[in-house]
């Protein structure tokens, strides 16, 4: 704190601000809120050697010039990791998707996303892929921290059916953490995007899947399965996704690339609460594992690894 306070005295207008605490996330970063006469603004500080800021940077900029809606940078340095962004309150999704409003909200985020499979090669070609091995690396959070006894080997057997088929599907821009947790509702009541810079070349589906089968939110099989549906037929209507491709398969594509993801959530939230003291993730495993085990048991050819999750070391928050 005291690094962030003498830049912001040396390099900002703000040295006489103090720096109160806006939220934290599951990373190393911390955000701070500063109120002055120019409004408030949100200051970042994102460990350089943990969780370097350039990409947010980059990608700031890339998506602000494109009409996204993600925070302004006001004043930066990139070398100890304290950015001043522009300030989108602090009504979350999470908290806005109980109200009257919650249909146009979901509406008006899967619109983003179709935004962002919309954007021009000047960004997409700045995003590394989502590949095999990223895939991997993320699945194996699952094995490490519940799956301890288990090897690489026999593990990496398991999941490479999975890796495959989550790799043919098409690829698009993909937010990688597009939950209710990283959108806000904006004075206009658009969705204010942030937590964006991990962004990757991926799945057209993951972000949609990352959406409605929310790690936080519950939302009916019966109303994700219309908005799949729906989603299918904005792509095509986009020119985004052949007319021939079925509404069976994009539900699958939407399937896999979401078991890919929950089963790396359930092994960050399970390192959360034994790595890094955070239990408070553990109430939400319930939630995900339930989402595991739809689409478990939904595709006969998952049997095997829908034995070996069954076999998993599952905590819970107190254990």
């Amino acid at each position: 704190m005291d690094a962030l306070c003498e830049w912001m005295k040396c390099d900002t207008p703000y040295g006489a601000c103090v720096p109160e605490v806006a939220s934290a996330d599951a990373s190393f970063r911390r955000y701070f809120r500063i109120h002055t006469e120019d409004g408030s603004f949100v200051v970042m500080d994102s460990p350089p050697e943990l969780e370097p800021c350039k990409p947010f940077i980059d990608l700031a900029q890339a998506l602000g010039n494109a009409g996204i809606k993600v925070p302004q940078i006001h004043f930066q340095n990139s070398e100890k990791g304290f950015l001043i962004l522009s300030d989108f309150g602090d009504l979350h999704y999470q908290e806005a998707l109980l109200s009257e409003q919650r249909n146009q909200l979901y509406e008006l985020a899967i619109s983003e996303i179709l935004n962002f499979q919309k954007l021009g090669s000047e960004v997409m070609e700045i995003l590394p892929t989502f590949e095999p091995s990223w895939q991997k690396k993320e699945l194996d959070i699952f094995r490490e921290w519940c799956l301890p006894d288990l090897s690489q080997q026999e593990y990496d057997s398991f999941i490479q059916p999975l890796i495959e088929e989550v790799d043919r599907i098409p690829k698009s821009f993909m937010h990688r953490d597009f939950h209710c947790r990283n959108l806000l509702v904006l004075e206009d009541g658009t969705p204010g995007i942030i937590d964006f810079q991990g962004a990757m070349l991926g799945p057209i589906t993951y972000d949609l899947v990352s959406l409605l089968r929310d790690c936080y939110v519950d939302n009916s099989e019966d109303w994700i399965n219309d908005k799949v549906t729906q989603f299918r037929t904005s792509l095509i209507q986009s020119e985004l996704l052949e007319p021939s491709i079925t509404s069976a398969t994009v539900k699958r594509w939407f399937d896999w690339a979401g078991l890919q993801r929950h089963l790396k959530c359930v092994g960050i939230f399970h390192r959360l609460k034994i790595r890094d003291g955070k239990p408070e993730y553990m109430e939400d495993v319930p939630r995900v594992l339930g989402y595991i085990k739809y689409v478990l048991q939904s595709y006969p050819e998952l049997s095997d690894l829908r034995g070996l999750v069954e076999s998993a070391q599952i905590l819970s928050r107190n254990a």
